[in-house]
């Protein structure tokens, strides 16, 4: 692999962001899926048979790029989303949600 490569493969991964919200372990699955714009099933899927077929280094692959990859910023969903969090807090103020 020469220096070309190396930074074709860094432009492609550049955007590849961890989806907690809609992953079930780390969420590495979901952002592969979401940045190559593939279904997020069939990623799973490729993941399981890889792990099936060769345990150990999938699973050290998947963990490095759970601890490497940054996470993509959760959604906030507006007024409604700070009310019910607000709710559980004693220094939350309660005037503000209807």
């Amino acid at each position: 692999m020469n220096r070309d490569d190396m930074e074709r493969l860094a432009a492609r991964l550049r955007g590849l962001r961890r989806d907690r919200e809609n992953g079930l372990f780390f969420g590495v699955c979901a952002g592969v899926a979401a940045r190559f714009d593939l279904e997020l099933t069939v990623v799973r899927l490729v993941a399981l048979l890889c792990l099936v077929v060769a345990f150990l280094p999938t699973a050290v692959i998947y963990l490095m790029a759970g601890l490497l990859v940054p996470a993509q910023s959760l959604t906030f969903y507006g007024k409604g989303e700070s009310c019910f969090w607000r709710k559980g807090s004693r220094r939350g103020s309660r005037r503000f949600c209807s």
